[in-house]
């Protein structure tokens, strides 16, 4: 199993807690938290961090035409809660870079308040119209004065995410009205649940995630017809490079490894 993280939980006002449990609606077969709906609890406690904070997507919308875009997420676990188990999550905006890119930390904690996982991401925001990346508005800026000190940040990846240049099994997808979500393009942990899936059902249902990286490059839309392709990491047990495209255009890469159940 991977290292329990060593990182302090952070300490700001701008730390957001949520408390939640596992529902029978999140778990898979093997009746644990699945990938994407990890990705799902992690969004739903930023949404309410940022509509707090009065940042939400709704906000920014209706103030300057602008929403929230996930470019990266990096995902380490230690152990998965199984179904019905009392968990939160902890999320904190950590630093903002250049003016263009904010990185928000996660931690999924137990009943007892333990990090079982851990999350970092980066955001930028982008034009509903153009659907062009800009620079964060001042009233952002402004707001995060109280960001958790650097020994309180989560480790960021210090690699890029490559794709898989070939595959060995691919699947394909016609993107549903169910996918989208209120940016009316493929939400962001069906990218997760797309690409894991040429993995097949048996091993899904065996094997949980120690960890994951992803690389979101480019928007999908209802109806566009995609193609998820995994092919597994030379000389390394249990790890894959995933991609998912439309054509031959990359939309997004992921890198997992993987441990027994």
């Amino acid at each position: 199993m991977a290292p329990t993280p060593r990182t302090p939980l952070p300490e700001s006002s701008l730390v957001e807690r949520v408390a939640s449990r596992v529902l029978a609606s999140a778990v898979g077969p093997h009746q644990y938290l699945t990938l994407p709906h990890l990705v799902r609890l992690f969004q739903e406690a930023a949404m309410r961090n940022t509509d707090r904070l009065g940042i939400s997507t709704p906000e920014l919308m209706r103030r300057f035409g602008l929403t929230w875009v996930l470019h990266r997420q990096l995902i380490v676990a230690q152990r998965w809660p199984s179904l019905g188990e009392e968990v939160s999550v902890l999320t904190v905006p950590t630093r903002v870079e250049r003016g263009l890119v904010t990185i928000r930390d996660f931690y999924l904690l137990d009943a007892r308040g333990r990090p079982m996982i851990t999350s970092t991401t980066a955001w930028s925001v982008m034009n509903t119209a153009s659907r062009r990346i800009k620079p964060l508005p001042t009233a952002i800026n402004d707001l995060l004065k109280d960001l958790p000190p650097p020994e309180r940040h989560l480790p960021w990846p210090p690699h890029k995410v490559v794709a898989a240049e070939a595959v060995d099994r691919e699947r394909s997808f016609r993107v549903a009205f169910a996918h989208l979500d209120f940016n009316n393009h493929l939400t962001n942990p069906a990218f997760a649940e797309l690409m894991v899936e040429p993995l097949g059902a048996d091993f899904l249902t065996h094997h949980l995630p120690r960890r994951a990286e992803l690389a979101y490059h480019r928007e999908a839309r209802y109806g566009d017809r995609l193609t998820a392709g995994s092919l597994p990491e030379p000389g390394a047990a249990l790890a894959f490079r995933h991609r998912l495209r439309r054509g031959d255009e990359l939309l997004a890469a992921m890198e997992t490894e993987w441990m027994p159940r």
